[in-house]
């Protein structure tokens, strides 16, 4: 007999009291009890049976509320067993005060073993005990087993048991398994109360496996089915049990399941294997490639695994250039690859040939190959000299273009952020990130970003200072431009040189030519938000704005530092529209009849007053203000400024976006190309003095080229420029067509060499044009004077921003020349371009 439970002592005083059964001194209350009318006399039947109880154990005595509990007990007797009785109750209530009761919370069973008119003498009963509907948690509560002779002597053994806590169960799929195969257990646990914690599944026997499940947070319910590999020489049975522990420490234990291993069976059937390919068709030499192979098989897979053959077709002999072998003890597994194991020079273009084979082992050794992407086949296998494992045919071929270059992801998770510019100097790269409002820092060569510098909202276009000791940041999410010094060993913005830019605006005129009255004055306002800039050898800055829906054209503006004035430039507008005229540079302007206009001019700087307005016909108001800028400086340096364009016609001088701003390496010319427009505009500003004149008729070069500009570049003295569009063409610093290459599509951005210089004299004459054609992006190297192509460099993925000239990296080999930057698809290509791209 059994006491599981500290309050046993206590449960059986209550028990003896309540039912006034005889108890031993162990305080049981179940000990044999004669029976009247047993047997009497000599020969008569006087041993008791023996019962002991195996199942529920300290192991498995917490049961939860409503669960069954499953009993198991062994039962002996000398002459023959006549019943099994197996019951579950608690006693409440106080013996003392006479109030203790028996609750059943199980229904009673009993087991007939002379039904079958046979006398059994050993036994093992197996059953499971109903819970009733009784939903009371509480502990000491009595299993008890009681076993009657065919004399009518009993015998009874007791256990208790906890009701409460957390319940589980364990469920195979089949009660017995071949060995070599796999096993399927369904583990479900919960507990709505105290939640679970943890769950504990064991196998013992002919299978060994004790694997602990820790719930990274508590729930309340749990529901996996576990599949368990059976080892080929795995034999007998496996008894499967699980446990599970709630949030209060309350264990539940499973009903255990007991599972038959059988002899495995003669396979001769091979795997079906499957491959998923993840090989593109263009890469980089620091790029990967992976293959995922499936098996399937009626009893295991072992292992699966995969070929790839990389080979060279392209020479006078077919050369195998590498065998990309992986294998994993899986059934499914996915093996990558680095393209940097086949050993190729990074300085030059590869085609390579794939041939893909797949395949799946089961436990037995069949073996089953597939060379037909997501098609499961189980083609015979072949094992080669060097031990890896084709199909006896082909595998399936694939075509890899290796291209040129390192293409470094964009910040942000899974390089989302958006980069809207780049520039390079003799040790960085500069980023604009218009997602996180800073400036990137990429050291020339390297593959990781450095510590960003914070800005303005939404950045976008990027120039270094004409001293090349400062970058310019156009803040396009506001009217400002940020200053980070570059000479300090820490980047960042100096906030005090912030440019905060005004807003302008500029006032239309109708007139009659015949009578000069005016007829109306428009007030025209433009967006303010930099977009794309430069700084011009004497210090004034060019930037484009960026349209909005509230002001959808942008203009080109030029911002003096020194004065802290900027104006709305329109040289570029024709000036023989009859009838038409625009008032620059003026604070107000208005139509006063009959026939006349009021301009107010805005004051000078350093002046502490406005000066007075002028009223008149058009064309006599510009006399007037003619006058006014003529007038001799004040002791700050100011001049008056305020004009009237005749001929000019207000409706010409918006930009679509976007607008490009390049300047020459020396800064003396700036040029700004009007994108998203065909027929663009192409102006081209020479730093004379204090200011900045426009050189060269734009109309000549849009009626020889009519094109929509996607870059600009201009050499180191601005001497000759190139503009890409469906094609790249090349102009002076009049803006006179010099020449057109037929350069593929075009994706992004151009530059000149950096040594290009005195057009058409100068010895150095390379351009760099990116563009795409038959699918396949690239960068050429072209030549400015005879406009041919010298190189063609292909690259993995388009470029669709700025392009950049860089010097060589540290650490770079002799053979590289200068390093190339560009905005694409995916990134930031990094293009060493080698002394023999360079003729």
């Amino acid at each position: 007999m059994k006491l599981l439970q500290s309050r046993a002592a206590l449960a059986a005083a209550l028990a003896c009291a309540a039912l006034f059964a005889a108890c031993d001194g162990s305080g049981n209350p179940f000990t044999a009890v004669p029976v009247p009318g047993g047997p009497t006399g000599a020969g008569a039947d006087s041993t008791r049976p023996t019962v002991t109880i195996v199942l529920p154990d300290t192991a498995t005595d917490n049961v939860a509320v409503g669960d069954s509990v499953f009993v198991r007990a062994r039962v002996t007797d000398n002459v023959g067993v006549q019943s099994v009785t197996l019951e579950g109750y608690a006693i409440r209530g106080n013996p003392t005060l006479g109030t203790a009761r028996r609750v059943d919370r199980f229904g009673t069973k009993t087991v007939e073993l002379r039904a079958g008119g046979r006398l059994v003498r050993d036994t093992v009963i197996d059953r499971f005990l109903i819970a009733t509907s009784d939903t009371v948690p509480e502990g000491g509560v009595f299993v008890v087993v009681t076993a009657r002779d065919t004399a009518g002597l009993a015998s009874a053994d007791t256990v208790q048991v906890t009701l409460g806590g957390p319940r589980i169960s364990v469920q195979t799929t089949e009660a017995s398994y071949f060995a070599g195969t796999q096993m399927q257990v369904r583990i479900a646990a919960s507990d709505t109360r105290d939640l679970l914690s943890s769950v504990t599944v064991n196998l013992s026997g002919g299978v060994q496996l004790n694997q602990v499940i820790q719930f990274p947070s508590a729930r309340a319910s749990f529901d996996t089915t576990l599949v368990i590999p059976i080892p080929l020489a795995a034999r007998g049975q496996v008894r499967v049990s699980a446990t599970t522990t709630s949030g209060a420490n309350l264990v539940g234990v499973a009903t255990p399941v007991t599972v038959v291993l059988k002899e495995p069976e003669v396979d001769r059937v091979a795997p079906k294997a499957t491959i998923q390919l993840s090989i593109p068709g263009r890469v980089e030499q620091q790029d990967s490639f992976a293959v995922q192979v499936t098996g399937v098989d009626e009893n295991r897979v072992d292992s699966v695994g995969v070929t790839v053959l990389a080979i060279r077709r392209d020479l006078p002999t077919p050369d195998t250039l590498r065998a990309f072998v992986g294998r994993g003890a899986v059934a499914n597994g996915t093996f990558r690859f680095a393209v940097a194991d086949l050993g190729l020079d990074p300085y030059q273009t590869y085609d390579i040939d794939f041939e893909v084979t797949g395949w799946a082992r089961d436990v037995q050794g069949n073996c089953g190959a597939a060379t037909r992407e997501n098609t499961p086949q189980e083609l015979p296998c072949t094992v080669t000299a060097a031990g890896y494992r084709l199909s006896t045919g082909a595998g399936r071929l694939l075509k890899m273009f290796v291209a040129r270059g390192v293409t470094i992801d964009r910040p942000g998770t899974g390089g989302t952020d958006v980069i809207a510019d780049l520039v390079a100097d003799s040790s960085r790269v500069y980023l604009s990130n218009y997602t996180r409002n800073r400036v990137e820092v990429l050291p020339l060569g390297s593959l990781s970003y450095g510590t960003p510098v914070a800005v303005g909202s939404q950045p976008w276009g990027l120039a270094l200072g004409r001293f090349r000791d400062s970058l310019y940041v156009a803040n396009s999410g506001g009217t400002n431009i940020s200053v980070i010094p570059l000479s300090g060993p820490t980047l960042r913005e100096a906030e005090a040189r912030r440019i905060f830019t005004p807003n302008e605006r500029l006032f239309g005129v109708i007139y009659d030519i015949e009578s000069g009255e005016a007829s109306s004055v428009s007030l025209h306002d433009y967006s303010d938000r930099p977009q794309f800039l430069a700084q011009a050898s004497n210090g004034l800055l060019v930037y484009s704005t960026r349209p909005t829906a509230a002001a959808r054209d942008g203009t080109v503006r030029i911002y003096d530092q020194r004065k802290l004035r900027s104006e709305i430039f329109i040289g570029y507008v024709d000036r023989h529209t009859s009838g038409r005229a625009v008032v620059v540079n003026a604070d107000s302007a208005f139509y006063r009849p009959p026939g006349q206009i009021l301009v107010c001019p805005r004051r000078r700087l350093g002046d502490a007053v406005d000066p007075g307005c002028i009223a008149g016909r058009p064309q006599p108001v510009a006399d007037s203000l003619a006058k006014l800028r003529a007038l001799p400086p004040n002791a700050a340096g100011g001049r008056y400024d305020t004009r009237v364009d005749i001929g000019a016609d207000v409706l010409e001088v918006g930009f679509a976006d976007t607008t490009f701003v390049a300047a020459s390496t020396d800064r003396r010319y700036v040029a700004v190309g009007e994108g998203v427009r065909e027929n663009a505009r192409i102006p081209l500003f020479e730093a004379v003095g204090d200011s900045l004149v426009m050189r060269g008729d734009v109309r000549d070069l849009i009626s020889n080229a009519a094109e929509r500009v996607i870059g600009l570049g201009i050499n180191r003295d601005g001497s000759l420029g190139v503009a890409r569009g469906t094609q790249a063409y090349f102009f002076d610093r009049t803006l006179r067509l010099q020449g057109v290459m037929e350069s593929g599509s075009p994706t992004g951005g151009v530059a000149m060499h950096p040594e290009n210089a005195n057009y058409p004299s100068g010895p150095l004459r390379l351009s760099f044009v990116s563009g795409i054609e038959n699918g396949r992006p690239y960068i050429d190297v072209l030549n400015t004077f005879n406009f041919f192509r010298v190189k063609r460099i292909f690259i993995r993925d388009p470029v669709v921003g700025a392009l950049a000239v860089a010097p060589r990296a540290p650490g770079d080999p002799a053979a590289v020349n200068l390093r190339l930057y560009a905005l694409t698809t995916t990134g930031v290509l990094s293009l060493p371009v080698t002394n023999a791209d360079l003729p």
